[in-house]
């Protein structure tokens, strides 16, 4: 389950990281099946030329951490993911969330991602900058507090990982606005996510 905001969904145009993602899985044999309740992006279809690009996925556009929460337990629930990619917190920067209330949601929406699949593996992202300077200092604050959530959240039965997105990406180079990632900033995003969870599939 690709879980996560506008950064996860991509928009017309735009295929997100899960694009490149879909490809490596496929081109090194690896058979994946993504979940989620959604399957286009922001005001239209995602740009993919994958074979059979699978386009479920759960990024909302625009969204906090704490509308995911509300609405985490019913996706979870008709999708019931064995893997969970996050990638969430950029929105509450902006909208003025404070870190406390961000961690504490993600760790709720481990929680409940767990009473769907006791076994579930999350990776949990330390979310890419943006070109905004003091949101990026503010996401770089709230990312260097991921391992400690990570480490008080995993379990031998549903480990956490967490995997560093945001260290060389550039919003300069590697997004089309500052804030999501153009080809070269998915295929970034797609080579993390991939070396992270390659060993667990």
């Amino acid at each position: 389950m690709p879980l996560g905001d506008s950064i996860t969904q991509g928009a017309a145009g735009h295929a997100s990281y899960r694009c490149p993602l879909w490809r490596k899985l496929n081109s090194r044999g690896y058979r994946a099946d993504f979940v989620g309740t959604l399957t286009k992006g922001y005001l239209g279809a995602n740009t993919c030329t994958s074979a059979l690009f699978d386009r479920d996925h759960d990024g909302h556009w625009s969204w906090r951490t704490d509308q995911v929460l509300a609405n985490i337990s019913a996706w979870a629930a008709s999708t019931r993911p064995d893997l969970v990619l996050i990638h969430l917190g950029t929105n509450d920067t902006y909208h003025l969330q404070t870190e406390d209330s961000t961690v504490s949601e993600l760790g709720q929406i481990i929680d409940r991602l767990r009473v769907v699949n006791p076994r579930v593996k999350v990776f949990l992202a330390q979310i890419i900058p943006t070109s905004s300077a003091l949101a990026s200092l503010k996401l770089q604050s709230l990312n260097q507090r991921m391992p400690l959530l990570a480490e008080a959240k995993s379990t031998e039965d549903s480990p956490v990982y967490v995997v560093d997105q945001w260290t060389g990406f550039t919003p300069s180079t590697d997004t089309y606005d500052g804030v999501h990632p153009n080809l070269i900033g998915e295929e970034k995003m797609a080579e993390r996510w991939y070396q992270a969870i390659r060993e667990h599939l």
